[in-house]
């Protein structure tokens, strides 16, 4: 289950970005993962759970945002879907085609939420 260590990985990143916004807690961690990585996104939403609880980061959400795979093809220059990394253009049946889109791993943006610092009663 390789969505174990990149969920240790995604907590690391985040941990240290964190360290700018010292008082902030996240809320939502946007991931965009091409198909041809063969991710299970609900697999990697729970080891992104199991890997923040005892952290800083214990309660946030992972929202993984999946990208088609495409293809442009280095003959006819036309762009085709990609399925199960076999790259033939359905046009012309070249294969030496050039990957577009579907290999991604992108932490694209964190959703803060800012505390207070100093928190006090009013008596």
């Amino acid at each position: 289950m390789h969505e174990l260590s990149i969920a240790e990985e995604l907590v690391r990143v985040i941990r240290e970005e964190l360290r700018i916004h010292p008082n902030a807690k996240l809320k939502t961690a946007l991931v965009r993962i091409g198909v041809l990585r063969l991710i299970e996104p609900a697999t990697l939403e729970f080891c992104f759970e199991a890997a923040a609880c005892d952290s800083p980061l214990a309660g946030a959400r992972l929202q993984v945002e999946q990208v088609e795979a495409s293809a442009r093809c280095c003959k006819c220059d036309r762009e085709f879907p990609v399925e199960h990394n076999w790259f033939e253009c359905p046009w012309c049946g070249e294969t030496g085609s050039e990957l577009l889109r579907g290999n991604e791993l992108q932490l694209v943006s964190l959703e803060i939420e800012k505390e207070m610092a100093n928190a006090y009663a009013v008596e």
